[in-house]
């Protein structure tokens, strides 16, 4: 025998799964505070925002898929594992966000003064050669920055369909023309790269 309890569950499951917003209101109230409860337990070191949003997103995926549910004992499971599945995620991505947090920090304590100066000068002084090298011919410039990619002449040569001579020579003109333009560190940093 089905108990008045079961009929009018099923009756609610009916008129949910036909989209009726007075069925999604009645499942919101009953479950929305139990829900919240849940997902504040789960996502304790976070604020209540955290707990609210996972469980309104929730219920909107709840009655999105109204259609799928068999029973309204389906409904309820699918609502507080679906909250603690998202509650673990927000754990993660927290755990992920801290993780760069911690090794942002830990890279930035390890940096004195003297190296950031460093890098600060490094980084002016590639700018400078990146700049120079735009003013070179057109062919010494396509091949100085081919070589600052990273490559050899050889591959420079094969790239342009050139011989690997004529990309010797085109990089003796280039260094040539940037000495007159370069700082003293600029030559060197140009010197490191090729």
């Amino acid at each position: 025998m089905t108990s008045r309890h079961e009929i009018e569950e099923k009756a609610l499951l009916i008129r949910f799964q036909s989209g009726d917003r007075g069925a999604m209101n009645t499942i919101f109230r009953l479950y929305h505070p139990a829900l919240i409860f849940f997902a504040n337990r789960l996502l304790f070191n976070f604020d209540q925002a955290s707990a609210q949003e996972v469980v309104l997103d929730v219920m909107l995926k709840t009655f999105e898929l109204r259609e799928t549910f068999k029973s309204y004992a389906s409904v309820k499971a699918f609502m507080y594992i679906s909250t603690k599945n998202r509650c673990l995620n927000v754990i993660e991505k927290e755990k992920v966000r801290l993780n760069r947090l911690n090794k942002y920090t830990q890279d930035l304590d390890e940096l004195d003064d003297e190296n950031i100066l460093s890098k600060m000068i490094h980084t002016e002084v590639l700018r400078e050669l990146s700049q120079s090298i735009e003013f070179l011919p057109e062919q010494c410039r396509n091949i100085m920055q081919k070589l600052m990619d990273g490559k050899t002449p050889k591959e420079v040569s094969a790239e342009l369909d050139i011989s690997v001579s004529t990309v010797n020579s085109q990089k003796a003109r280039a260094i040539s023309i940037l000495k007159k333009t370069l700082s003293n560190k600029g030559i060197a940093l140009l010197l490191f790269y090729l």
